[in-house]
């Protein structure tokens, strides 16, 4: 990609100058030479030393706009060139500089296809102006030949390879640029989705343990409030747990936060542990102490599964039990494991609300429900199967099959 002319124009005072300087050089270096040697006519030619040396400081004068306009000053340099050989039988290539300078700017500035027809263009007519002159001067037809194919090969060929080596070095840093900043996004993209997944995990896991506790504490606080005035005794106890569960839900909340604090240590990291489906049991003894009539049955031999296994079998049941308290009071429950050769199934069912008739959970509707919402992502992450729905009896069934070989090999 040719550089922009903006970026060209900032640089000008430094490196721009230095062909134009070193033209100029040329002009009075020539002309130097010949006030010293006292000649009139260095060479054969039409026009005295002087006027050369003032061709090539026109050539000078042109190079300074050669960023600006490369075909106009291009043009200049070959026309002036041109009107040294033409009037110093071929002889004087005091020019040559200004060209290829300007020859090299064209190539790196203008479409490749116009910048390859102007060089042929001005490479023929340079080659026939050059040697009709040297031959007008009776010059050898080898000589004639070796300096056509000298001009054509300096003049223009090596400008344009040069230009086309810098242009292809231009692209392939442009190339490097583009893939860097590729890169970059794609590392900024994969950090964002990191942390979405990371805060969805984290609000999956604080619902969970927030809705389970706090769904028992306002059972039991409104089974305190019924029995204040009609079993004292049986309401204190009903506070008891209350307050129980607003301490294990307390505890519960602390351990979550405690995993994301950057300044504990491995050791209390380690310390923390996640639940699990042997956890179950005490999930269902503390519904049972709220008031909730739940079966609990185990059936099968107990089969070890990975950690993210364990907790979303625990998770769902304490989700379940959690619903099947808020949107079916006083109806039935059941809580069954099947622990069987190739998968581990948890079942977590209710009946029909004795007042609403409803199961456990109200139907979502176009709204997914976070707790729903939590227990698909869970049993995606392990690729276990669930199903949530509501039976014929007007119950509520949730169902988590954890299959054993494939959670062993993602642990």
């Amino acid at each position: 990609m040719p550089p922009q002319p903006g970026k060209a124009a900032h640089a000008f005072p430094v490196n721009a100058a230095i062909p134009v300087v070193l033209t100029l050089a040329i002009a009075i270096g020539y002309l130097g030479v010949d006030l010293a040697s006292s000649l009139t006519e260095p060479v054969a030619g039409l026009i005295p030393p002087v006027a050369h040396a003032g061709i090539v400081l026109l050539q000078a004068v042109a190079l300074v706009f050669r960023r600006r306009a490369p075909r106009t000053v291009f043009a200049v340099a070959v026309l002036l060139d041109l009107l040294i050989l033409a009037t110093s039988a071929g002889e004087l290539g005091i020019g040559a500089l200004a060209v290829i300078v300007s020859a090299y700017v064209l190539a790196r500035r203008v479409k490749r296809t116009t910048a390859h027809i102007a060089l042929a263009v001005a490479a023929v007519a340079t080659t026939v102006c050059g040697t009709s002159a040297m031959l007008t001067a009776s010059a050898p037809p080898l000589t004639v030949l070796v300096a056509a194919s000298a001009r054509i090969a300096l003049l223009y060929a090596l400008p344009a390879v040069v230009a086309e080596y810098m242009t292809g070095r231009d692209r392939l840093a442009q190339a490097l640029r583009e893939r860097e900043e590729l890169a970059e996004r794609q590392r900024r993209d994969r950090a964002e989705r990191e942390i979405r997944a990371e805060r969805t995990a984290l609000a999956r896991e604080l619902h969970d343990i927030a809705g389970h506790h706090l769904s028992g504490i306002i059972v039991s606080a409104q089974a305190a409030s019924a029995l204040t005035s009609t079993d004292p005794d049986r309401a204190r106890e009903t506070l008891r747990t209350l307050q129980h569960n607003a301490r294990t839900a307390l505890a519960d909340l602390r351990r979550t936060v405690g995993l994301l604090r950057s300044d504990d240590s491995d050791e209390h990291a380690k310390s923390v542990q996640p639940p699990s489906i042997d956890g179950i049991d005490v999930l269902v003894r503390e519904a049972r102490a709220r008031g909730q009539r739940i079966d609990y049955v185990v059936n099968g031999e107990r089969r070890p599964l990975g950690t993210l296994a364990e907790i979303a079998g625990y998770r769902m049941v304490q989700e379940s039990l959690a619903n099947a308290a808020r949107h079916a009071p006083g109806a039935p429950c059941e809580v069954r494991i099947d622990f069987r050769d190739d998968s581990v199934e948890l079942t977590v069912r209710n009946d029909a609300a004795p007042s609403r008739g409803q199961g456990t959970v109200a139907d979502p509707g176009p709204r997914r429900r976070y707790g729903l919402s939590g227990m698909e992502e869970r049993a995606e992450l392990i690729n276990a199967r669930l199903i949530t729905e509501r039976e014929r009896d007007g119950g509520w069934r949730n169902q988590l099959t954890i299959p054993i070989a494939t959670e062993r090999s993602g642990t």
